[in-house]
């Protein structure tokens, strides 16, 4: 029998199907080759250059791909994405670790947590969410060992407010809006940030006039005192 000889545009098609996924055996009934062929090709040393080509070339994209993450999440706020490299890197705990966290003790020692562990862990009424307390450790741990940059205890309340508000404002539907449509909710969150502040500045108002009061209620009496003796 005669040797068969690919012809090389021949070879590097199949070789090209088979990275991208098709069977040898889909290929050989294609492109009219036996399949003991089809194999010899695509595990030949010139399929592995090849291979080892097309990687160069996809590593070659990742700064492109940096890029692209980075604008997704700074100018397009893409909370999906965000969650997905939090998922990825470790920070978003498994369902594995959040059976593990839930399933721990009930006693924590509140005196060993960081003020932003305790922000994020602790309930309106006090008492500590043992699974938002794990998800604070791998985030405080994650600034420990990466450096991240975490937010204050204050800033981190802050921005609950905020989102408390924007889920009012919204009527709970502030999360689908952030997933959906990006410009909306920087909208809502502008807005429930100046009923944040306004608040806060009624919150302030009192002690203010006690401050301004103070000096005036001081003198009041320092004077009841002296016609009292007099």
């Amino acid at each position: 029998m005669p040797r068969t000889i690919v012809p090389p545009p021949q070879s590097a098609r199949i070789m090209q199907r088979y990275v991208g996924g098709e069977s040898i055996r889909q290929i050989a009934r294609e492109e009219q080759r036996d399949r003991a062929t089809v194999t010899k090709i695509v595990r030949s040393g010139e399929m592995q250059a090849f291979v080892q080509k097309m990687r160069e070339r996809l590593y070659g994209l990742a700064f492109d791909a940096m890029n692209a993450v980075e604008h997704s999440l700074q100018r397009q706020n893409d909370a999906r994405l965000g969650y997905r490299i939090l998922t990825d890197i470790g920070i978003v705990p498994s369902e594995r670790e959040r059976c593990s966290i839930a399933t721990q003790p009930p006693s924590i020692d509140k005196s060993t947590m960081t003020p932003l562990e305790r922000a994020i862990a602790e309930n309106e009424d006090g008492s500590i969410n043992r699974v938002a307390y794990g998800a604070a450790c791998v985030i405080e741990e994650s600034r420990r060992v990466f450096g991240t940059e975490l937010p204050t205890a204050e800033e981190y309340r802050h921005s609950c407010r905020v989102a408390k508000v924007a889920d009012e404002i919204t009527n709970g539907r502030f999360a689908r809006i952030s997933l959906t449509d990006g410009a909306e909710e920087r909208r809502i969150r502008e807005s429930a940030e100046k009923i944040v502040r306004r608040e806060d500045a009624k919150k302030s108002l009192p002690l203010r006039r006690e401050r301004r009061e103070l000096p005036h209620a001081q003198s009041t009496r320092a004077t009841r005192k002296v016609s009292r003796r007099s």
